[in-house]
């Protein structure tokens, strides 16, 4: 710890500070406005660095404050803008910065993250902030938390594209503790995650609750996204949860469903012994690679899977077959975007960072709000950092667009 940030203990009145940015409307650095919480980050490490300056100026003779110099640095919550403090002697550096030439640091990004509510409790995250030399009371915690929930909300009920070329659907479960009676219980986190028209990609929403999946919590997410401006979907990709295919077909009977094949894989090893698990996964293989047409798949899928092993696995092979279209849909588009839609992997990525965090918290999260804006701040994160296009379905815009057409306004009329 630096010699310097010992010192600034009990006088970086983060209360105040709060206040100030408040009146402020949390303008960044150089006057810029920028992401919210970027923007309250920033403030307070000016804040912090301006302290430590003046600490050193006070404790060192024949020395004098030098101006500032720009510094970028990557977190947690997008790249943020700092003029950094100096001295003509060039002896003083804020022990906030990572090391010289440095742009990301692991300990100044786990300052940053515990800060903005990575799933730790109130206490835990008092406890740090002092531990750093930082006075930090409740109330100051009370008021970013409330802050940081406001950034939440507003991206939860924000505006949606009323039309999407692909929309992935995954469920995330996990245990979480329930503040009304204290217990820890089963939890589930629907991501959802659009591609839009223009090829980019985006988490548009996400949805924590205590039980399973099912069709009335399938009909609320949807419900949610329908509210939010959602009109038009191409195709939804998800795994074979319970209730989902229905809820799609009432809600958005012309859009095409597909279900994880990745997904479907796993289950075989599960339903089936391993030999013929095999053989169905290499025909899979075959069938994903080598069928020009969905009608091709379909024929080979029936003849070689669906038939040859109905005898000897009935009620699977009988689940299998009324699900055998939205297995192959994704034979029906163009072949370059296949690999990119016959598996709900892209959310299945963003479900492995809320992965980490449960496993950092001891296996369960502390309180829903707690998760929420945990997940938010992920979700945050991930969508500044997808800011082009995705190369493989964007070389096939035209391509979809003329699906996408076809399928509404063509139906439609």
């Amino acid at each position: 710890m630096d010699a310097y940030m010992s010192k600034i203990e009990n006088k970086l009145d983060i209360d105040q500070l709060l206040g100030n940015l408040s009146k402020n409307d949390l303008i960044g650095a150089n006057g810029i406005s920028s992401n919210g919480l970027a923007s309250l980050v920033e403030n307070i490490i000016h804040e912090i660095m301006n302290k430590e300056k003046n600490e050193y100026l006070n404790s060192t003779e024949n020395d004098k404050s030098n101006g500032s110099y720009e510094r970028k640095l990557n977190t947690s919550v997008g790249k943020l803008n700092l003029n950094v403090p100096r001295v003509r002697s060039g002896e003083f550096r804020s022990s906030l910065l990572p090391q010289k030439y440095q742009r990301y640091d692991a300990s100044f990004e786990e300052l940053i993250f515990s800060f903005l509510i990575n799933g730790d409790s109130k206490a835990e995250i008092v406890h740090k902030m002092k531990y750093r030399g930082i006075s930090f009371s409740e109330k100051a915690y009370d008021e970013i938390f409330v802050f940081i929930k406001k950034q939440m909300e507003d991206f939860k009920s924000q505006e949606l594209e009323s039309e999407y070329n692909f929309v992935y659907i995954d469920a995330y479960h996990c245990m979480i503790k329930d503040t009304k009676d204290k217990q820890v219980k089963k939890g589930v986190i629907y991501t959802v995650l659009g591609v839009d028209k223009a090829a980019n990609k985006s988490i548009i929403g996400f949805y924590p609750f205590f039980g399973h999946e099912n069709k009335s919590t399938w009909m609320e997410v949807f419900q949610n996204l329908i509210n939010r401006g959602l009109k038009r979907v191409l195709m939804f990709i998800s795994d074979d949860f319970s209730g989902m295919s229905e809820a799609i077909n009432t809600l958005f009977p012309l859009s095409d469903i597909q279900k994880c094949v990745v997904h479907l894989d796993r289950n075989l090893y599960k339903n089936m012994k391993k030999e013929d698990a095999k053989q169905v996964t290499k025909k899979l293989h075959e069938i994903k690679h080598t069928c020009d047409t969905y009608e091709a798949g379909l024929a080979l899928y029936q003849s070689d899977v669906l038939d040859k092993f109905k005898k000897q696995y009935p009620t699977f092979i009988a689940h299998l077959e009324k699900r055998k279209t939205e297995h192959l849909c994704f034979l029906k588009y163009p072949e370059a975007v296949r690999k990119h839609i016959y598996t709900s992997n892209p959310v299945e990525s963003v479900h492995s960072s809320f992965e980490k965090m449960r496993i950092k918290k001891g296996g369960f999260f502390q309180s829903m709000d707690i998760l929420d804006v945990a997940i938010f701040i992920v979700s945050d994160k991930l969508n500044l950092t997808w800011k082009k296009p995705i190369p493989m379905i964007k070389s096939k815009i035209y391509e979809l667009n003329q699906m996408f057409n076809l399928k509404f306004y063509e139906e439609e009329n």
